[in-house]
Order: C-alpha cells, then sequence, then structure tokens
C-alpha cells in the first residue's frame, strides 16, 4: 500500500514538473506565427510599402490622365466659342453695313426699342421726336454699335491669342514628351488628341505596371521563403552527417578504449565529428539570417517567431512552352509599353502629316519616330521570347537534375553502409568510391567510411541545391511569362 501510495506521489510529482514547460511550450506557440507560402505571399503584398508606392504611382497617373481631359475640353470650349463669337460678329458686321440695327436696341431717354433687323434711319426718321433729338439718337446709336464691335473683335483676338499660346506651350510640352526637336503649334483638336492619348497610355502602362510590381514583390517573398526552406533543409542534412559522425566516432572510441582499433581511428573520427559540428553551427546561423530576410521582406518585427508549414517541391512540371510565349508577349510590362509607344507615334504622325508636308523636318522626324517605335517593340518582343525561352531551357534541365538526383541519395547511403560494414569486420576490398578519391590503400579503414560519409553528405547537399534550383526556375518561369498568382 506505501510502495503505491509513493508511486502516485512520484507520478503527481512528475506531471507537476512536466506540466509547466508543456504549458509554457503551448503559450510560446500560441505567439508563434504558422505560414505557409501563400500566406506568407499575402502578408508580404499586405504590408510591402514597394506596393503602396505604385498605388500612389497609379493614382497620380489617373489624376494626369484627368486633367489631360480637363484641358482638352477648355481648349475644345474655348474654340467653340470663339466660333460662335466670330459668327456673332459677323452677322452684326453684315447688318451694320446695311445701316441695319444688329439686335434690339432700347433707345435711351425714350419709351422706343430699335427692333433687331430694322434700318436705323428710317426707324428714328419715324419717332414723334424733334428733328434736333432724331439727329442725336441716330449718331448715339451708330457710335454704340461701332463701339461694340470693336470690343467684340478685341475681346476675339485676345480668346485667340491666349488658345494659340496654350497651344504653343502644349507644342512645347508634348515635343519634349515625344523627343521631337520642333512640334510646334497644332491645332486645338490635334494638341487635345495626341495630349488625352499619351496620358491613356501613360495611365494603361501605369496600372498593368501594378500586377507587375505585386508579382516581383511576391517573387522576392517566396524566394525568401525558398531560402528558409533551402536552410531548414542544410540543417537537416548537416544535423544527419553530424549524428553519423558522432556515431562512428563513439565507435571508434569504444574499439579503442577496448584495444580493437588503433588510437589514430578514434582521432580521425573525432576530427570529422568536430568538423561536421562547427558545419552544424553555421548552417544554423545561415538558417537564422535566411529567417531575418523573410521576416524583412514580410515587413513583420525582426523578432517575431515564425514557422514554416510549406516544403520544398520535388515533383517536376511539363509546362507548355507556346502557352508561355502567348502568356508573357501579351502581359509583360515591357511589351505593354513599347506597344502604347507604337499608339503615341503612330497618332503623331497622324497628325504631323495634316500639317506639314512630307519635305519638312517636321514630318521627316515624325516618320522616324514612328519606325524606331515600331522597331523598338519588335525588339521588346524578341528580348521577351528569348527570356521566356532560356527560362523554360532552365526549368527542363533543373526538372531532370532533380529527377536524376533522387537516386543518388540511396546509392550513397548504401555506400556508406558497406564501408561500415568492412571496417566493423577488417575487409579491405577496394571501392569505386575510394579509386574516385585516389585512396586505395584506405579500404575497409576508417578513412573510408568518413570519406563515404563525407561522399553521402556532399550528395544529400547537392540534391538540396538542385530542389531549390528547380522551385527557383519555376518561380522565375511564371514571372518571365507574365502569370501573377498572386
Amino acid at each position: 500500500m506505501k510502495q503505491k501510495i509513493v508511486s502516485i506521489i512520484l507520478i503527481s510529482l512528475l506531471s507537476t514538473i512536466f506540466l509547466i514547460p508543456m504549458k509554457h511550450a503551448a503559450a510560446q506557440d500560441e505567439n508563434v506565427l504558422r505560414l505557409t507560402l501563400e500566406e506568407a505571399v499575402k502578408l508580404g503584398l499586405k504590408n510591402s510599402i514597394m506596393l503602396k508606392q505604385v498605388e500612389n504611382e497609379i493614382s497620380l497617373s489617373a489624376l494626369t490622365d484627368k486633367r489631360a481631359k480637363y484641358r482638352r475640353n477648355k481648349l475644345d470650349n474655348g474654340d467653340a466659342a470663339i466660333d460662335e463669337g466670330r459668327d456673332k460678329l459677323s452677322e452684326a458686321k453684315n447688318y451694320y453695313s446695311n445701316n441695319q440695327a444688329p439686335a434690339d436696341i432700347p433707345i435711351s431717354g425714350t419709351p422706343f426699342t430699335l427692333p433687331k433687323g430694322a434700318d436705323i434711319d428710317n426707324y428714328v426718321n419715324n419717332l414723334p421726336l424733334s428733328e434736333e433729338a432724331k439727329a442725336t439718337i441716330k449718331t448715339s446709336i451708330k457710335e454704340s454699335i461701332e463701339q461694340q464691335i470693336e470690343n467684340a473683335e478685341n475681346e476675339l483676338a485676345n480668346g485667340q491669342s491666349s488658345i494659340d499660346n496654350a497651344l504653343e506651350e502644349a507644342g512645347g510640352v508634348l515635343s519634349e514628351k515625344l523627343k521631337m526637336d520642333n512640334l510646334g503649334a497644332l491645332n486645338s483638336k490635334a494638341t487635345g488628341d495626341l495630349m488625352t492619348t499619351m496620358t491613356k497610355v501613360s495611365y494603361e502602362v501605369t496600372k498593368a505596371s501594378y500586377d507587375i510590381y505585386k508579382n516581383q514583390i511576391a517573387m522576392l517573398i517566396q524566394k525568401s521563403y525558398y531560402d528558409v526552406l533551402k536552410a531548414q533543409k542544410m540543417l537537416e542534412v548537416k544535423k544527419k552527417a553530424m549524428d553519423r559522425a558522432e556515431k562512428q566516432y563513439n565507435f571508434a572510441k569504444d574499439s579503442y578504449e577496448a584495444g580493437m582499433k588503433a588510437k589514430d581511428d578514434m582521432l580521425l573520427a573525432n576530427l570529422y565529428y568536430t568538423g561536421t559540428k562547427i558545419e552544424y553551427q553555421k548552417a544554423q546561423g545561415d538558417l537564422n539570417n535566411a529567417l531575418t530576410e523573410l521576416k524583412k521582406n514580410l515587413n513583420i518585427p525582426l523578432n517575431s517567431e515564425i514557422t514554416l508549414t510549406d516544403v520544398l517541391t520535388d515533383h517536376v512540371e511539363e509546362p507548355d512552352l507556346e502557352e508561355g510565349l502567348a502568356s508573357g508577349l501579351k502581359n509583360r510590362l515591357e511589351v505593354k509599353k513599347a506597344a502604347g509607344e507604337v499608339i503615341i507615334y503612330n497618332l503623331n504622325f497622324d497628325i504631323i502629316t495634316k500639317k506639314y508636308p512630307s519635305i519638312t523636318f517636321q514630318y521627316q522626324e515624325a516618320n522616324l519616330l514612328k519606325q524606331k517605335a515600331l522597331l523598338n517593340l519588335d525588339k521588346t518582343k524578341s528580348d521577351v521570347e528569348s527570356s521566356i525561352r532560356q527560362s523554360y531551357e532552365t526549368l527542363q534541365s533543373t526538372g531532370l537534375m532533380l529527377n536524376t538526383s533522387k537516386e543518388m541519395i540511396e546509392q550513397a547511403k548504401e555506400s556508406v553502409e558497406i564501408a561500415e560494414y568492412k571496417y566493423n569486420e577488417g575487409f579491405g576490398t577496394e571501392t569505386s568510391l575510394l579509386k574516385k578519391l585516389d585512396l586505395e590503400s584506405a579500404a575497409g579503414t576508417i578513412v573510408e567510411v568518413l570519406a563515404a560519409q563525407e561522399n553521402l553528405a556532399q550528395v544529400e547537399e547537392k540534391v538540396v541545391e538542385i530542389m531549390y534550383g528547380y522551385n527557383l526556375a519555376k518561380m522565375k518561369y511564371l514571372n518571365d511569362i507574365g502569370k501573377f498568382l498572386y
């Protein structure tokens, strides 16, 4: 009975001892941010200052487009007002040249109004007024009409001058933007067409850049995520190598102490074991640095605790190159920009041909700029296609390497098992690995075992590098074909 009570007390004590750290671990785990690759990208995009800067640029570009439309409307309204004023002035002059009233004119100091189109002299002569009053009224009416015509002519001249100055200024700005030496002052419609087309193209390109920059930021976060996964994988590889080295060292040490193996074996095994511990420590530092870089790109506090739940993929895919080319030539920002320039310079050339003959410098320059835009579009498409094809080949070759590398680890593990068996049993048969390393005389010794273990560690690291390279190659290929996942 006493023994049973003691057992209960011991169990209770053990529960108390282990309960505290378990609760502490659970509390810590609640503060750990667990992220899949997709969650990490979404978090980084949400926190990205760079993306907010792009959004700001898009808003500015939209405002510029809106302002250009407003200025065009002002030019159009100004032209319409000038045309309307000219028509009215011409009508007034025609009436007056025939001694007719151009509008209804109240006769000051009398209850009478001179009707529009009425003969001035005849109407006034028929008024029941003295001859002196009639003469004064006729003179006053004619002077007033002449003054109004003069005022209207001055207003039209000032209005036209303002429009001409605005067009001249706009022509200078457009010349600078089009990189033309001298565009000259175009008419209101042509100026308005160029202004609104340029700002519209600029807005569309800037708006399209949002997805491009968003994808590039997503790529940066993806790469950082993959860097951490690679560092974790490398840490696992180094841990396995260290565990194997420790096991071999303990065996050599025990064998030496039992008088079965030489001291050199123990010293060599210990030296190799120490080297693997150093490599493990370095791998731990690399992992910490990779985690810090990821946190920076996620724009979260650098002291945050995060855990990545995804792993590096080792599944090799077969993308459709033709679909990729079509997607890239449609969605890549540089293609959109070059195509937009073609639209602008084609319009510019069409406008120039209506104002300048083919012998002028303006015509020839506009034509050359149009050709330059077309050539630039062709070159851009060629560069984009080249980059896509290269990314595709890199993805394909890395995929083949990944598939081939999967068998290497098993073969290297088998080599370690054989070397350990030979060493433990005292066999001295040469192997292909020893011949490769020029260590045939080390057959059956600790050197062979350590060489096999080092070869396995290198193979494991190589496979991780290839797997990491494949994930990056896949990410780059998707970016190059303009396929946006986020």
